[in-house]
């Protein structure tokens, strides 16, 4: 039975990221998509959610520039009517307060505007499905900073806000993945992309140092517990490996799959007692596990920009990912840093990687080239300075510097205690209700 379990495993993550079979299923998306009545905004935004379904899918440059021609022409036929996203992201849209928002810049005047940051896509949805009367006076008073979760940023949401955003004021967008940086100003002209991402924002300061000869700790991996994470491909490379090969797991669950489901994977390649699994690790152990691990690994083939590659680097720990894998992250792996895998012969990889971690020297190379929460910070800044210089506003003011822990967050509590008169102003004189922040 185990046998035909990993089968099953690993058929269907091949059939999940192989081309042909990825275009195949686009072009079948693209036939369930038919031309919505022009009256109807509501089939309108049906259709979009289909053909961003069908983005998703492209396995081509070719294919995907197609299934963008089609999304924008139902965006302009769409315009600014309104859309009801109860009806794509019901649980979501329970809330009403906005949650990972983050007001980084006060209201100066009518000429400087003050900067507000918000992560992923669903809280955007939330943002204008129960604020899209409060939208005016927002953009009245403060810029917009968008940061997408998924390394393929084609969703109803992502083409909508920045085609109803009031005046005439960009919208700035982050990234997740390289691509974006083409993908966003295709979906919207109005888009001006800051390429930074969301593990651009991790703060070294919180990452303890073990010297390399007192690491106890061969892997670790800081992973969910969802399907895309690939864990059966570690379950896998252990078989290969000497049981004295020590392995911390540390997650979560993800939709239905639970921690049992999870040591049901293992079991089914024989190493349920080759691991440690610690699920909702609080920060003090997950900071612990990263800094005595001697490599950090990832497995995923297609996700965000991957928080916890970072995370792992300024524990000074190097981490290994999948080659050609769809994560933001991997531009920050090379020869100080980490290295990529291939699932061939993986355990025997990782035996190297263990044996050569010593030489690697992540923490100093991110610092080196800025790529934390403090150089993210200047460069967020500048890009937004010269824009809005360029349009003839002013700049007095500097964005407070922003963290992820673990999610975004003012980094400096004096800027926190002095920010609170813009959460006031947004709550009070906006009226959008936001989760309240802290430190």
């Amino acid at each position: 039975m185990s046998f035909v379990q990993r089968l099953k495993i690993e058929a269907e993550d091949t059939l999940r990221y192989h081309d042909t079979v990825r275009g195949v299923l686009c072009e079948v998306e693209l036939l369930k998509d038919k031309s919505p009545a022009a009256t109807d905004p509501q089939a309108i935004a049906r259709s979009i959610v289909r053909l961003c379904s069908a983005a998703r899918l492209a396995a081509s440059r070719e294919q995907l520039l197609k299934v963008e021609a089609l999304i924008a022409e139902r965006v302009q036929l769409l315009g600014n009517r309104p859309v009801d996203f109860a009806e794509f992201e019901a649980s979501s849209m329970k809330k009403r307060n906005i949650d990972y928002f983050v007001p980084l810049k006060p209201y100066v005047s009518e000429r400087e505007k003050g900067v507000c940051y918000i992560a992923f896509e669903h809280r955007w949805a939330r943002f204008v499905h129960h604020y899209r009367d409060k939208l005016e006076a927002f953009a009245k008073r403060y810029l917009l900073i968008v940061h997408p979760v998924w390394a393929t940023p084609h969703g109803l949401i992502n083409y909508y806000l920045p085609s109803i955003w009031p005046g005439n004021d960009p919208v700035f967008a982050c990234v997740s993945d390289p691509h974006d940086l083409d993908t966003l100003p295709r979906q919207s002209p109005r888009h001006v992309v800051i390429p930074r991402y969301c593990s651009h924002w991790v703060n070294p300061a919180v990452y303890p140092q073990v010297p390399f000869e007192k690491k106890d700790i061969d892997i670790v991996m800081l992973a969910n517990f969802g399907k895309y994470k690939r864990h059966f491909a570690l379950f896998k490379a252990l078989r290969d490996m000497p049981r004295s090969v020590k392995v911390v797991c540390i997650g979560q669950h993800n939709d239905k799959r639970t921690r049992e489901v999870l040591l049901a994977e293992a079991a089914a390649y024989g190493v349920a007692d080759r691991f440690e699994l610690k699920e909702n690790a609080p920060d003090d152990v997950v900071f612990d596990c990263m800094a005595r691990a001697k490599v950090n690994l990832i497995m995923s083939k297609r996700e965000g920009s991957c928080i916890a590659i970072v995370e792992a680097m300024f524990a000074n720990t190097p981490s290994g990912m999948i080659k050609d894998a769809e994560v933001g992250s991997r531009v920050f792996i090379n020869e100080h840093t980490g290295r990529f895998l291939t699932d061939d012969n993986l355990g025997a990889q990782l035996m190297d990687f263990i044996a050569n971690a010593g030489k690697y020297s992540p923490r100093k190379w991110m610092l080196d080239n800025h790529h934390d929460c403090h150089g993210s910070s200047k460069v967020t800044n500048e890009v937004i300075k010269q824009e809005m210089l360029k349009r003839g506003q002013d700049w007095t003011t500097d964005l407070c510097p922003l963290h992820w822990r673990p999610n975004p967050k003012i980094l400096r509590p004096e800027d926190l205690a002095m920010m609170q008169a813009t959460y006031a102003d947004i709550r009070n004189n906006v009226g959008i209700e936001m989760d309240l922040p802290k430190s």
